[in-house]
């Protein structure tokens, strides 16, 4: 069961497929360096600036409950001045120092400050979720994007092999036409399919860059200079149904481990806690507070103490605290509301997810069947061609067939491993 795993199954069971180099030194080497799916990753985590704006707000935030926790402690101030008098009738003055420490020390507001804590660091909380699922998401754009430009090198081999085929046709058609064995139709036409092939490697290299481009800019590395990425071996059974979990099971899980969720179960208990500390808004605030001062005509003397304790309350709002204590149970129901909503999404997604990634195993099968066949043609029609038998139209169509059929093998398989990702994802595996 994949659930069973650690996280970031997904990963480590590519480990195993896709062979690399290792990249120590980052891309600044200067031979070109052939990064693994894993490395790719661990660079976009390294150097992501999602990642780093949200580092950083975790750290505001937990600046913040810093702040609020410091209003519970003692404050201890300090205080000096010098003081000059001069007298109009005599022409004398005198100047005096007056000194002071003061303490104050918060009591008890009855829960208030407790109150106001908590919110601070349900904050934390949940800064802490949105960086998790931030993580995630690199993690799965990254892998998705690996997988598409593998994809996009295949349809790349494929499209040269399509070119090499029509080459091979194009030079048998001239050969033949020489010996007087076909018409002139056969070379024409074996010239148009072969112009068509070129087209469609062109289109196929763009495509590459494109998809280079792509994951570059997932991994936060968009100047990175060009680096390879590890191959894959084309197994159909690798993709196996006995790898998926039931889907109670994967639902389950993902309703107990989905950052995003648990992020609304935070703001939920955070607005539960509004309603407390709005409730609390009138609450009396005692304090203890004392001082000890010192100062005459010199910098020393005449010492005084004082303490005392404070006790303050507000008599009268004009119906502020029934206000906000009203806007603080408004803003609980729709924080309900919301939860309920993302919980039937998060169930939607992982139904979604799993239905994909049960699909893939199947689809891969017919993909891998299709191109055996159309292998299987394209020998036949290539056969008969060459012992003046068949048409080049037959022989066109049979490549046609072929090079759409590896095509769609790869894209299956590449698909089916990028639906088993979005599951990883879905149920919050991926990127804990």
């Amino acid at each position: 069961m994949m659930l069973t795993r650690k996280p970031l199954l997904l990963l480590m069971f590519f480990s195993l497929l896709f062979s690399g180099q290792a990249f120590s030194s980052g891309l600044a080497e200067a031979d070109t360096a052939i990064m693994s799916l894993e490395e790719c990753i661990e660079t976009a985590l390294s150097r992501h600036p999602d990642l780093a704006a949200g580092r950083a707000d975790l750290v505001a935030s937990e600046a913040r409950a810093g702040q609020t926790r410091a209003g519970s402690y003692p404050s201890i101030g300090f205080s000096t001045g010098f003081t000059e008098r001069s007298s109009t009738g005599t022409g004398s003055s005198e100047g005096s120092w007056s000194s002071a420490i003061t303490l104050s020390q918060l009591v008890t507001d009855w829960g208030r400050t407790h109150a106001s804590l908590k919110r601070s660091l349900l904050d934390v909380e949940g800064r802490t979720l949105e960086l998790e699922s931030i993580r995630s998401d690199i993690v799965f754009e990254v892998t998705r994007l690996y997988f598409q430009l593998l994809k996009a090198g295949k349809d790349l081999d494929v499209a040269e092999e399509t070119l090499a085929l029509n080459d091979e046709r194009l030079e048998q058609a001239e050969a033949f036409f020489r010996v007087g064995r076909v018409s002139r139709y056969d070379v024409t036409a074996a010239q148009v399919s072969r112009s068509n092939a070129n087209l469609a490697l062109i289109q196929a290299r763009t495509s590459r860059k494109e998809a280079m481009t792509s994951l570059k800019a997932a991994m936060g590395f968009t100047d990175a200079p060009e680096f390879s990425i590890a191959g894959f071996e084309d197994d159909p059974g690798d993709l196996s149904q006995e790898d998926l979990p039931a889907l109670e099971r994967a639902i389950e899980f993902a309703l107990g481990n989905r950052p995003d969720l648990l992020s609304y179960k935070v703001s939920l208990e955070s607005a539960e806690n509004s309603v407390t500390l709005a409730r609390l808004d009138n609450a009396p605030q005692l304090y203890l507070s004392g001082s000890y001062g010192w100062g005459s005509s010199g910098f020393w003397g005449q010492d005084t103490w004082r303490t005392g304790l404070t006790l303050s309350f507000p008599l009268y709002d004009g119906g502020l605290q029934r206000e906000k204590t009203r806007e603080a149970k408004a803003n609980l129901d729709g924080a309900q509301a919301r939860l309920e909503a993302y919980r039937q999404r998060v169930v939607s997604d992982v139904t979604s997810a799993w239905l994909a990634a049960s699909d893939s195993t199947e689809t891969v099968a017919a993909a891998a069947e299709g191109l055996r066949m159309a292998l299987e043609n394209l020998e036949i029609a290539t056969g008969r061609y060459q012992v003046g038998v068949g048409s080049p139209l037959e022989v066109s169509d049979a490549t046609r067939n072929y090079t759409e059929a590896k095509a769609a093998w790869h894209s299956a398989l590449y698909d089916g491993m990028t639906a088993r990702a979005a599951l990883e994802k879905a149920m919050g595996v991926t990127g804990r």
